[in-house]
């Protein structure tokens, strides 16, 4: 089974403000990439937050019958030290739940395709690598694929440290390159956000992706 740890725990300390109910396309930001995530081949998607998250930046219908089958809501009390705290406490609940790889994805991404997150797992189930990386122009983007052997490296992890370390130190994964850099695009800070708002206010191509 290959579940998804969908990342939504950060502080949005750069942001100024909490960043996943921001308005993206009459959407909140957090939520595109989740309902990706859900519609994906992926057989449970974990969402860790911030332990006090109201989840009030998910829309009514993701707590529908059919949609709550797919995710969990997993708090994460020590979440303030990182990302890396995020991560494990989702790779605990992945591991109780008897899975045998899990695909980091990132709640702040709202450009990455079903497409893409599909292909990946499709790519995994067939070759049965350590991992898969997407890339983009040469750089290791999310979403990765980690094998249940590699578990054991991603707990040793700490505060914001990512996975690209543990990448680059095993020699048995594969890496897939996109073309279209928007599908990596992130939101960190207004600037980035007012700017992603006018791409999609302005270019028809982006609401494909959302």
């Amino acid at each position: 089974m290959i579940f998804g740890i969908y990342l939504a725990a950060g502080q949005s300390k750069r942001m100024g403000c909490p960043k996943l109910s921001l308005p993206l396309d009459n959407k909140p930001l957090g939520s595109i990439a989740l309902e990706t995530a859900i519609e994906s081949a992926l057989e449970k998607v974990l969402v860790v937050t911030r332990e006090s998250d109201s989840l009030n930046w998910l829309p009514p219908h993701f707590f529908q019958e059919l949609s709550q089958k797919k995710w969990v809501h997993i708090r994460c009390k020590e979440s303030w030290k990182g990302q890396a705290e995020s991560l494990k406490c989702g790779l605990t609940a992945a591991q109780k739940m008897h899975a045998k790889a899990v695909m980091i994805l990132l709640a702040d991404q709202p450009f990455v395709t079903q497409e893409i997150i599909d292909q990946i797992v499709t790519q995994y189930k067939t070759e049965k690598p350590y991992y898969i990386a997407s890339c983009y122009n040469g750089m290791l983007r999310p979403p990765v694929i980690f094998n249940y052997s590699l578990f054991p490296k991603l707990f040793q992890l700490h505060g914001d440290e990512g996975a690209r370390q543990i990448i680059r130190n095993s020699n048995r994964g594969l890496t897939v390159e996109f073309k279209e850099e928007r599908n990596f695009l992130d939101v960190d800070t207004s600037k980035e956000y007012k700017s992603l708002k006018k791409l999609v206010l302005t270019d028809p191509t982006f609401t494909q992706f959302m």
